[in-house]
């Protein structure tokens, strides 16, 4: 069947290795649907192969990653598996390698090893405490095929959109941003004599599992710090007045964290401790989670590692902010207030053009009247970061601008950030600007 010029071990040493291949890319692929399911932590074997898998968890939840380059392999691994079975049958004693039935079973053999090789093993490495070794060596071929198969890749993807009708891609769209919804109408009719507040509560685990750290962390520009380069009593007043049972301990900025604080550690100090009492005895080693880490799987390894409260950490190794358990459980039973909580509302209604709001509302929370403001850039989720990015400064208190068809009087600002601010819809300023477009 193959030339004589090109012996048959040369076939199985080709074929070897790409099994080998697969296997190891089927590791990465399998890792990741685990990753996804909550059952384990993002890997942290080193910063190329945590960054391989932060960025497959950004695809949607739908698309498997690696799919162009472990469909190539798989189809290169039964090419030559069917060569090799073939030349095999022919040499046997059976001499069935060039009839149907000896095609049929060569193609079979080819196929089954394939299953076997980029599936099932896989899926057992990565239950296994051998999974870190792998991945190390899996590194170099994955990249590999990676950039192999990236014109392929490209072509796919653009026979993909064309192939697809304006009409579908909106339809496209909405299906994926109903996932989560369908499973919530779902679980609403199994359970119709279920009570709406279990029916919600139901509802937001299904929607956690579709968010990340980021999505819920608190930016590092909102977090309070006790600082050892300034006093006990300093750090001692900064605990009583910030409301919070839990404080960073820092070496000036939260990329040096040297640890979590209890306040009540800090307040039996008072009682026995002099001035030069070091904060640093009483620290907690922090927890650092990724920020595209799955939601779920970060409130299994805090409840695991039994902490409160965990730094989030950049692709850089820096420090992005913080997140406590807190932030997790509230996208699942709702806002959680206690008694250092202000009552205030986020937006509260003045009048019927006219709004009072807070500057760390989320862009997308605001009324349908003000949705001016939204924007595509994720760096500014909050009202006051995007009046920030639109004037290139922090507003000052008492301050009022126009900006997009609205006026925003400043109600208060410190040195980082806008607290609140009041939002009047001008319904002048745009009918001027529609008449003068046309």
């Amino acid at each position: 069947m193959i030339p004589e010029s090109f012996p048959l071990i040369y076939l199985a040493i080709i074929w070897g290795l790409l099994i080998l291949w697969s296997t190891l890319l089927g590791i990465y692929r399998t890792l990741v649907d685990r990753i996804r399911s909550g059952l384990v932590a993002t890997p942290t074997s080193g910063k190329h192969i945590t960054n391989i898998f932060a960025e497959c968890l950004r695809l949607p939840n739908h698309e498997r990653p690696f799919h162009v380059e472990a469909a190539s392999l798989s189809s290169l691994q039964v090419f030559f598996g069917f060569l090799v079975f073939s030349e095999i049958l022919e040499d046997s004693i059976f001499h069935i390698g060039g009839n149907l039935l000896g095609y049929f079973v060569s193609f079979l053999g080819s196929v089954a090893i394939e299953r076997l090789s980029s599936w099932m093993y896989p899926k057992k490495i990565s239950q296994t405490n051998q999974l870190d070794l792998h991945l190390k060596i899996g590194l170099i071929p994955v990249l590999f095929i990676k950039i192999f198969c990236k014109p392929l890749t490209l072509i796919i993807n653009y026979l993909e959109e064309g192939l697809q009708s304006p009409k579908q891609k909106i339809m496209s769209e909405k299906e994926e941003e109903s996932e989560v919804a369908d499973h919530i109408r779902i679980v609403g009719r199994k359970g119709t004599n279920l009570d709406p507040d279990i029916l919600e509560i139901m509802g937001n685990t299904i929607e956690m599992s579709q968010l990340k750290v980021n999505d819920v962390m608190i930016p590092r520009n909102q977090v309070q710090i006790l600082d050892t380069n300034d006093s006990f009593s300093t750090n001692l007043e900064i605990a009583k007045s910030c409301g919070h049972t839990r404080l960073p301990l820092c070496n000036n900025d939260l990329d040096q964290c040297l640890g979590i604080i209890h306040v009540k550690y800090a307040f039996q100090a008072l009682s026995e401790k002099s001035e030069s009492f070091d904060l640093r005895k009483i620290t907690k080693a922090p927890a650092r989670l990724s920020r595209e880490e799955p939601l779920p799987v970060a409130l299994k390894r805090m409840m695991r590692l039994k902490v409160h409260m965990a730094l989030v950490r950049d692709e850089f190794g820096g420090i992005d902010g913080v997140i406590t358990l807190e932030d997790i459980l509230e996208e699942v039973v709702g806002e959680i207030q206690d008694e250092f909580d202000a009552d205030e509302r986020p937006i509260e209604v003045i009048s019927e053009n006219k709004w009072k709001v807070s500057g760390l509302v989320p862009v997308h929370e605001l009324p349908n009247e003000l949705k001016a403001f939204e924007q595509d850039d994720d760096d500014m989720a909050t009202v006051g970061g995007l009046i920030t990015g639109e004037l290139g400064r922090i507003p000052e208190k008492g301050e009022v601008v126009r900006l997009l068809g609205l006026k925003v009087a400043i109600l208060d600002a410190d040195d980082t950030r806008v607290l609140s601010m009041e939002i009047e819809d001008l319904e002048e300023d745009k009918k001027v600007t529609s008449e003068g477009t046309e």
